[in-house]
């Protein structure tokens, strides 16, 4: 720490002497440095020696007014323009320097007195702390961001200052000569960080350089002066104050050009709002023109594929509703309209002798116009199917399992040869108008739902089949069938019913609905009606694809059931213990048993009815009688078609009775039912390899040995035909 003192003496003390001798004492308190040391030591007249001290502190007062306006003004500019954090850090930097060079002035004893330890910790503080702000300032203005090095600088100036702070004097001195050491590199830093910026092509760099460059000449000129190298007046204060203004200049200029730019910007902004305003009108209007265009496209896609969708069954037992919503909904003219992938539709057909509604629920990949290709493509290719059915024999005299399976492969066929662009997820089906037997194939579509005593459920397991145009399949085409009881309520529908978007995560991505159970909840809170299940699902969430549900009804408002014959089963039991009697004659007994089938004939359709035929069937296939054991069989199979063990026994029968080709029907009927039913694959393949047909016999016992090798049916099968024909 230092003192300003002047010391006068009455001027008559050098009469009578050309020498005058002055003994100054300092005195320490503690182990304290001494010295006298100062440029501005003066001995001579007392008015010349105090107007020249007070002239310098008027002068550097002056300077101080100009550190303190710069700075003031500066973080007056930061108060209006927060963006510009160089503002803040250049008027800091300045309001520091006015203190600090305050504290260099005598003026300070008047505010310090005789405290000097204070002096000393606020003056060394200011002194650390303008370090860091002109670091992180050059690194704010040329290059827009704050510099590791300078934040790196700060912490440690705040760490002298808190040093300091607390310190005793020979601890601030010590923090004093390190932080001066580091500070020296930091102007190596800034010089750098200035030099790079001027070879980036900075204009205000080349300034800032040629500023330091005179600030730093002025420091080391002084340093040489301190020393006695050369012995002139110190300038460091006035080549800082050069740096400072301009600094403060490059500012300002900087101001200016920015303040000219909007002012030009300004000038010819009506005519760029305008110039802009015609380009957007000429895109809008290309846009607009495209549109039309577009939705044209749109429009005349649905007119072709509206006639291919629908409801057209017309029937007492079954009834059939549909819901469709289409993602995309667009205006053409006068006219609104939808467009989607997805596609419902329902026909009724006969087969052998049996109305069926046959229905198709499917959603094509892709989005708009791409979907909507893959929909027409199926619509055209189903009603194809429909009308050949209606018009063609040998399609009427098909079996519903088989019917699905040409079906299947005609579509197949066709969405295959798209190589992969064109896929489809689908539900084929058909229902039997007088028994309510469903029998679908499902094609990587959402599983079916059973809706039975106010109580929802899937009917389906696991996948069986990939889309359609899809090269390989997931597994062997199977027919799944299922007897509605009356008021059962199947749901078939589009995975837009499932991928409904639930809520928004913390980024603003949507949360999609992943769990198909909550559809089987939306079912039941809607009681089945589609309307309701619409609004149940809409209540929970928002669709975010083409959504369509079809309903398949079986008697849903018919009146209960009445046995139309109450006394049937009492008629049975009584001719079933006479069949069992000792005294019973065979051919009696199958004449009873015809007679009885023969009675049932004329009777209406009843669930009770199904065990009666079952034991007949049974104890007609006992009696080695194959025309009765089929003709009980087909009985029990046109009253309740499920029974599978019913149509294994009736091809069986049939082989027996020499019809190989019926039977072999009636397999392969079984065969698309239930695929891993040994005993009937061998019947099956037996009743090929009777009529001739030794290739397809081969493969169908290639199933079965594939399932059981062991089976003794599959190895005495295969002891009738070749080695050489099973390879």
């Amino acid at each position: 720490s230092y003192m300003t003192y002047m010391e006068s003496f009455p001027k008559n003390i050098t009469d009578g002497s050309d020498t005058l001798e002055l003994t100054v004492a300092l005195y320490k308190g503690a182990s304290y440095k001494l010295a006298l040391r100062d440029s501005r030591l003066q001995i001579g007249p007392a008015d010349e020696v105090i107007a020249t001290h007070y002239n310098a502190e008027i002068l550097s007062f002056a300077l101080l007014a100009v550190y303190a306006a710069v700075g003031l003004y500066h973080l007056l500019l930061f108060s209006r323009r927060r963006r510009e954090k160089h503002n803040l850090l250049f008027g800091l930097f300045c309001v520091g320097v006015t203190f600090y060079w305050f504290m260099r002035t005598a003026a300070r004893d008047l505010v310090f007195s005789n405290h000097a330890l204070i002096r000393t910790s606020f003056e060394y503080s200011l002194l650390f702390a303008l370090g860091p702000l002109l670091v992180l300032f050059f690194s704010q203005f040329l290059y827009r961001r704050y510099s590791k090095v300078g934040l790196a600088h700060a912490v440690f100036a705040a760490i002298c200052i808190l040093v300091t702070i607390v310190a005793p004097y020979p601890i601030k001195n010590q923090v004093l000569n390190i932080s001066n050491l580091v500070a020296l590199g930091m102007l190596g830093y800034i010089f750098y960080y200035i030099v790079r910026a001027a070879f980036q092509k900075n204009k205000d760099a080349y300034y800032l350089l040629l500023g330091f460059l005179l600030f730093l000449l002025g420091a080391t000129h002084d340093i040489a002066a301190t020393f006695g190298v050369i012995n002139t007046p110190h300038i460091t204060r006035y080549a800082f104050l050069v740096f400072i203004l301009g600094i403060a200049g490059i500012l300002a200029n900087r101001f200016v050009r920015v303040h000219n730019q909007v002012e030009e910007l300004n000038q010819t902004l009506e005519k760029k709002v305008e110039k802009r305003t015609e380009q957007l009108q000429n895109s809008l209007h290309e846009i607009q023109t495209l549109k039309v265009q577009q939705d044209g496209d749109y429009y005349l896609t649905s007119l072709l594929i509206k006639p291919l969708g629908g409801n057209f069954v017309e029937s007492s037992n079954i009834d059939i509703d549909l819901l469709v919503r289409q993602k995309k909904q667009f205006h053409f003219r006068r006219w609104e309209a939808e467009i989607g992938g997805d596609l419902i539709a329902a026909h009724s057909i006969e087969l052998a002798g049996r109305k069926y509604a046959a229905f198709v629920n499917g959603d094509a990949m892709g989005k708009s116009i791409q979907g909507a290709g893959g929909a027409l493509v199926l619509g055209v290719v189903f009603k194809a199917i429909i009308s050949r059915t209606q018009q063609s024999g040998d399609m009427q005299s098909m079996s519903p399992e088989r019917w699905l399976r040409i079906c299947f492969e005609e579509l197949q066929n066709i969405f295959i040869s798209f190589d992969g662009t064109m896929l489809l997820s689908a539900v084929l089906g058909l229902v039997d108008e007088q028994t309510g037997m469903l029998y679908f194939i499902n094609a990587e579509h959402p599983w079916a739902v059973l809706y039975r005593n106010q109580k929802a459920s899937f009917i389906e397991e696991g996948l069986l089949l990939r889309k359609f145009g899809i090269g390989v399949l997931a597994g062997k085409l199977k027919v799944q069938c299922m007897a509605m009881q009356p008021g059962d309520i199947v749901i078939i529908g589009s995975d837009g019913r499932d991928d409904i978007q639930i809520g928004v995560d913390p980024k603003g991505n949507r949360i999609i609905n992943e769990d198909e159970y909550e559809f089987l909840r939306r079912v039941e809170e809607g009681d089945g009606q589609l309307d309701r299940i619409e609004e149940a699902i809409l209540s929970h969430g928002i669709l975010t694809d083409d959504f369509t549900l079809l309903r398949i009804a079986y008697k849903e408002d018919a009146p209960l059931e009445q046995n139309p014959d109450p006394e049937l089963l009492t008629k049975w039991q009584e001719l079933r213990s006479h069949l069992k009697s000792p005294d019973n004659d065979a051919a009696n007994g199958e004449a009873k048993i015809a007679s009885f089938l023969q009675s049932m004939r004329t009777l209406p359709r009843y669930s009770d009815q199904r065990d009666i035929l079952r034991e007949a069937a049974q104890l007609a296939g006992r009696s080695r009688n194959s025309k009765l054991a089929i003709e009980a069989f087909s009985a029990l199979l046109d009253r309740f078609p499920d029974e599978n063990d019913a149509l294994f026994r009736l091809s069986y029968y049939l082989k027996l009775d020499g019809q190989y080709d019926r039977a072999a029907d009636l397999g392969e009927q079984l065969r698309l039912r239930d695929r891993e039913l040994v005993k009937n694959l061998v019947n099956l393949a037996d009743c090929h390899r009777l009529a001739g047909n030794m290739k397809r016999a081969r493969k169908i016992l290639n199933e079965a040995r594939e399932l059981n090798s062991e089976d003794e049916n599959v190895r005495l099968l295969e002891s009738r035909i070749p080695d050489h024909e099973i390879a």
